[in-house]
This record gives structure tokens, sequence and C-alpha cells, in this order.
């Protein structure tokens, strides 16, 4: 029999989704409340994995996160694309994929604010 460490609430994976689109957004959780017609204690509810009424909104965030709705379900969609890419860049996306969620949006963060400052100073 698992102990109560082993499981893991389904609602945690959708949580987690739905707060790092909404901070890689730069949206508040008021925002998305409002955005959604529900309460912010609503969204903070769904992004600490207890998930409620998140699954019935998902076709709203996935347009207000201009996402495709699987990517709330899954974690991903898929799509072949077909890509070159450098060296250098290929280490920089193992690295990436290395990384817990929460960090990627960090990185992606910093990633464009290193791409401002080039444009900046260009």
């Amino acid at each position: 029999m698992a102990d109560q460490d082993d499981v893991i609430s389904p609602g945690i994976d959708l949580g987690q989704r739905i707060k790092i689109l909404r901070k890689s957004a730069g949206l508040t959780q008021q925002q998305v409340a409002d955005a959604l017609g529900v309460s912010r204690p609503a969204i903070a509810f769904w992004e600490t994995g207890r998930e409620g009424s998140a699954r019935k909104h998902i076709p709203k965030l996935a347009a207000l996160f201009n996402v495709d709705p699987e990517i709330f379900l899954t974690g991903y969609v898929q799509e072949d694309i077909e890509l070159v890419i450098t060296p250098d860049e290929h280490d920089v996306i193992r690295l990436y994929r290395m990384l817990d969620p929460s960090r990627k949006v960090s990185a992606q963060k910093w990633l464009e604010r290193q791409a401002r400052m080039a444009r900046q100073e260009d």
C-alpha cells in the first residue's frame, strides 16, 4: 500500500501548468480570476493542486494564455517542427530540459531580459 507521500493528486499538474502559464503571461491571480469570472481564491485553490472547477475553465484558460487546451491536460502539444540548431543552442536546450517547470519560467524571463538588453544596446 502506498504511504501518504506517494499519493499525488491529479490536480497538482494542472495547477502547476496554470501557475506557470499565468506567470509567463505576467498576470496576477486577480487578473486571471477577472478574465474567467471567478474569485482570486479560486485561482489560488487551483494553483495549489486542489482542482475544484478548474477543468471546466480549460477552454477559457487556453484562450487567455493563447495556448492549445491540450497543454493543460498533458503538459504538451504534439507538433512536428523542423528546426536546425547550432551546437551551443543544443546545449542550452539540453540544460533547459533538465530544469523543473518553475525554474524554466525563471530561465525564460532571464533570457527575455538579456534579449531586451541586447536590442537596447544596438
